[in-house]
Protein backbone atom coordinates (compact mmCIF):
# COMPACT_ATOMS: atom_id res chain seq x y z
CA UNK A 1 0.00 0.00 0.00
CA UNK A 2 2.70 2.46 -0.50
CA UNK A 3 1.80 3.67 -3.73
CA UNK A 4 -1.08 5.35 -2.63
CA UNK A 5 1.42 6.91 0.47
CA UNK A 6 3.52 7.87 -2.28
CA UNK A 7 1.35 9.70 -5.23
CA UNK A 8 -0.79 11.53 -1.79
CA UNK A 9 2.12 12.89 -1.01
CA UNK A 10 3.51 14.12 -4.04
CA UNK A 11 0.90 15.27 -5.89
CA UNK A 12 -1.02 17.28 -3.77
CA UNK A 13 0.71 20.18 -4.24
CA UNK A 14 0.24 19.86 -8.01
CA UNK A 15 -3.44 18.83 -7.37
CA UNK A 16 -3.76 22.34 -4.85
CA UNK A 17 -2.27 24.33 -7.92
CA UNK A 18 -4.18 23.09 -10.46
CA UNK A 19 -7.64 23.51 -8.09
CA UNK A 20 -8.69 19.72 -8.53
CA UNK A 21 -10.06 18.19 -5.21
CA UNK A 22 -9.76 14.93 -4.02
CA UNK A 23 -12.35 12.59 -2.83
CA UNK A 24 -13.21 9.05 -2.48
CA UNK A 25 -15.49 6.16 -2.05
CA UNK A 26 -14.63 2.81 -0.43
CA UNK A 27 -13.88 1.13 3.04
CA UNK A 28 -11.80 4.15 3.78
CA UNK A 29 -11.70 3.04 7.69
CA UNK A 30 -10.22 -0.35 7.15
CA UNK A 31 -7.16 0.60 5.07
CA UNK A 32 -3.92 0.55 6.99
CA UNK A 33 -3.22 3.84 9.15
CA UNK A 34 -0.46 5.34 6.93
CA UNK A 35 -2.78 5.31 4.04
CA UNK A 36 -5.61 6.28 5.39
CA UNK A 37 -4.14 9.19 6.89
CA UNK A 38 -2.50 10.19 3.13
CA UNK A 39 -5.74 9.39 1.85
CA UNK A 40 -7.39 11.99 4.14
CA UNK A 41 -5.01 14.53 4.36
CA UNK A 42 -5.63 14.61 0.77
CA UNK A 43 -9.33 15.21 1.04
CA UNK A 44 -8.47 17.69 3.46
CA UNK A 45 -5.89 19.79 2.12
CA UNK A 46 -8.26 20.07 -1.17
CA UNK A 47 -11.74 20.29 -0.08
CA UNK A 48 -12.02 23.79 -0.89
CA UNK A 49 -10.91 23.53 -4.61
CA UNK A 50 -13.49 24.23 -7.15
CA UNK A 51 -12.17 23.26 -10.08
CA UNK A 52 -12.48 18.99 -11.51
CA UNK A 53 -12.53 16.36 -8.56
CA UNK A 54 -10.35 13.56 -8.58
CA UNK A 55 -12.35 10.42 -7.20
CA UNK A 56 -10.48 7.41 -5.74
CA UNK A 57 -11.89 4.14 -5.25
CA UNK A 58 -9.79 2.78 -2.87
CA UNK A 59 -10.79 -0.32 -0.78
CA UNK A 60 -13.99 -0.29 -2.78
CA UNK A 61 -16.36 -2.74 -4.10
CA UNK A 62 -19.31 -3.19 -6.08
CA UNK A 63 -21.02 -5.66 -4.45
CA UNK A 64 -20.56 -4.82 -1.03
CA UNK A 65 -21.76 -1.28 -2.16
CA UNK A 66 -24.97 -2.34 -3.40
CA UNK A 67 -25.34 -4.65 -0.17
CA UNK A 68 -25.22 -1.85 2.05
CA UNK A 69 -27.47 0.57 -0.30
CA UNK A 70 -29.73 -2.31 0.45
CA UNK A 71 -29.56 -2.23 3.88
CA UNK A 72 -29.90 1.22 4.18
CA UNK A 73 -33.33 1.36 2.35
CA UNK A 74 -34.79 -1.53 4.27
CA UNK A 75 -33.78 0.12 7.65
CA UNK A 76 -35.27 3.39 6.22
CA UNK A 77 -38.42 1.67 5.14
CA UNK A 78 -38.06 -0.10 9.01
CA UNK A 79 -37.90 3.07 10.48
CA UNK A 80 -41.26 4.04 8.28
CA UNK A 81 -39.38 7.02 6.61
CA UNK A 82 -40.42 5.45 3.22
CA UNK A 83 -42.85 2.98 1.72
CA UNK A 84 -42.23 0.08 -0.34
CA UNK A 85 -43.49 1.63 -2.91
CA UNK A 86 -41.11 4.43 -2.59
CA UNK A 87 -38.16 2.42 -3.83
CA UNK A 88 -37.36 3.17 -7.38
CA UNK A 89 -33.81 3.33 -9.04
CA UNK A 90 -33.18 7.14 -8.27
CA UNK A 91 -33.64 5.87 -4.68
CA UNK A 92 -31.59 3.06 -5.06
CA UNK A 93 -28.52 5.57 -6.55
CA UNK A 94 -29.43 7.92 -3.76
CA UNK A 95 -28.18 5.14 -1.14
CA UNK A 96 -25.05 4.38 -3.21
CA UNK A 97 -21.62 5.68 -2.30
CA UNK A 98 -21.77 7.92 -5.48
CA UNK A 99 -24.91 9.92 -4.68
CA UNK A 100 -22.83 12.65 -4.16
CA UNK A 101 -21.71 12.93 -7.85
CA UNK A 102 -26.29 12.19 -9.16
CA UNK A 103 -25.95 11.23 -12.53
CA UNK A 104 -21.84 11.76 -13.16
CA UNK A 105 -21.51 9.21 -10.93
CA UNK A 106 -22.06 7.02 -14.46
CA UNK A 107 -19.44 6.56 -16.30
CA UNK A 108 -20.06 6.74 -19.97
CA UNK A 109 -16.59 5.18 -20.88
CA UNK A 110 -14.58 2.52 -18.68
CA UNK A 111 -11.41 1.69 -19.69
CA UNK A 112 -9.54 -1.24 -18.83
CA UNK A 113 -5.85 -1.60 -18.82
CA UNK A 114 -3.54 -4.90 -19.02
CA UNK A 115 -5.89 -6.92 -21.23
CA UNK A 116 -8.25 -7.45 -19.23
CA UNK A 117 -11.70 -8.22 -19.86
CA UNK A 118 -13.74 -8.37 -16.83
CA UNK A 119 -15.35 -5.74 -14.54
CA UNK A 120 -13.88 -7.04 -11.86
CA UNK A 121 -16.33 -5.81 -9.26
CA UNK A 122 -15.99 -2.49 -9.76
CA UNK A 123 -19.35 0.25 -10.22
CA UNK A 124 -21.39 -2.64 -10.84
CA UNK A 125 -24.83 -0.47 -10.61
CA UNK A 126 -23.25 2.22 -12.15
CA UNK A 127 -21.65 0.92 -15.22
CA UNK A 128 -25.32 -0.63 -16.59
CA UNK A 129 -25.16 1.69 -19.77
CA UNK A 130 -20.99 1.85 -20.14
CA UNK A 131 -19.08 1.53 -22.71
CA UNK A 132 -16.14 -0.42 -22.29
CA UNK A 133 -12.57 -0.04 -23.89
CA UNK A 134 -10.03 -2.63 -23.47
CA UNK A 135 -6.47 -1.85 -23.66
CA UNK A 136 -3.62 -4.12 -23.69
CA UNK A 137 -1.04 -1.73 -21.84
CA UNK A 138 -0.38 -1.99 -18.32
CA UNK A 139 -1.69 1.52 -16.59
CA UNK A 140 1.61 2.41 -16.01
CA UNK A 141 2.27 2.72 -19.59
CA UNK A 142 -0.86 3.97 -20.65
CA UNK A 143 -0.64 7.25 -22.52
CA UNK A 144 -2.31 10.05 -23.92
CA UNK A 145 -2.06 8.99 -26.96
CA UNK A 146 -3.24 5.53 -25.57
CA UNK A 147 -6.09 7.53 -23.96
CA UNK A 148 -7.07 9.44 -27.80
CA UNK A 149 -6.91 6.15 -28.91
CA UNK A 150 -9.59 5.49 -26.21
CA UNK A 151 -11.93 8.44 -26.95
CA UNK A 152 -12.04 7.90 -30.83
CA UNK A 153 -12.79 4.68 -30.69
CA UNK A 154 -15.68 5.48 -27.99
CA UNK A 155 -17.01 8.63 -30.28
CA UNK A 156 -17.59 6.32 -33.38
CA UNK A 157 -20.06 3.97 -30.89
CA UNK A 158 -23.76 4.20 -31.62
CA UNK A 159 -25.18 4.23 -27.48
CA UNK A 160 -28.50 2.77 -27.09
CA UNK A 161 -28.25 2.84 -23.18
CA UNK A 162 -30.46 -0.22 -23.66
CA UNK A 163 -32.63 0.28 -26.35
CA UNK A 164 -32.61 -1.87 -29.39
CA UNK A 165 -31.46 0.13 -32.67
CA UNK A 166 -33.79 1.43 -34.74
CA UNK A 167 -34.28 -0.35 -38.50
Amino acid sequence: MKLPIDFFNTFVPELIENNIKVEGIGEIDDLPEKTRQAFLNAVEDTKDNTGLILNFAINYGGRTEIVDATKSIVNQVLQGKIKTEDIDEKLFQNNLLTNTLAEKANPDLIIRTSGEQRISNFLLWQSAYSEFYFSPKLWPDYTAEDLEEALAAYSNRDRRFGKIRES
